[in-house]
């Protein structure tokens, strides 16, 4: 099966996709938000969010909704975790890996954190759980941009911590 549809019980509709093989053996799976009042949210469909999910079992329980179907949150199947705000179309990263290569060195590093960005503080509850979320809810559309901006900072970041002389 190349597709697997959930509807949620917020009205919203989460469409996985199979993206193909990633790595041998490993089929990653995209995710497509829709919504009501033609709300989407695409920047998952390029995304590995599952990974070898055949039968869609990990496809149906991967987003947890708020008691009020506001907030939405899921953790992908390579080192991330996401919180939606359904109700503004918009998302937000709760836990990454950073990876930062530096070619003078030839060496790399890999950080697992929860990024902090713009001084944005604010309490989600998600599943009977208390995320303390630091980065800002984005729009979809003007996420890249936010992201982008945010990985430069934390790599420069980075060098100044690990790589100078």
């Amino acid at each position: 099966m190349n597709k697997h549809v959930v509807t949620l019980s917020n009205g919203w509709t989460a469409t996985f996709e199979n993206n193909g093989e990633f790595r041998m053996g490993a089929e990653g799976w995209g995710l497509l938000l829709q919504g009501p009042d033609s709300k989407t949210i695409r920047y998952f469909t390029d995304q590995i969010i599952l990974v070898n999910d055949d039968d869609g079992t990990r496809a149906n329980a991967c987003i947890h909704l708020s008691t009020d179907g506001n907030y939405g949150y899921f953790c992908t199947a390579v080192d991330s975790c996401w919180v939606i705000d359904f109700k503004c179309a918009m998302i937000a990263p709760h836990r990454v890996s950073i990876h930062h290569y530096h070619e003078v060195y030839d060496e790399s590093i890999a950080l697992y954190e929860q990024p902090a960005f713009k001084r944005v503080r604010q309490y989600i509850s998600v599943i009977g759980k208390h995320i303390y979320l630091t980065f800002p809810f984005t729009k979809d559309e003007d996420f890249p941009k936010v992201w982008n901006e945010y990985v430069s900072i934390r790599r420069r970041q980075l060098d100044e911590l690990y790589f100078r002389n």
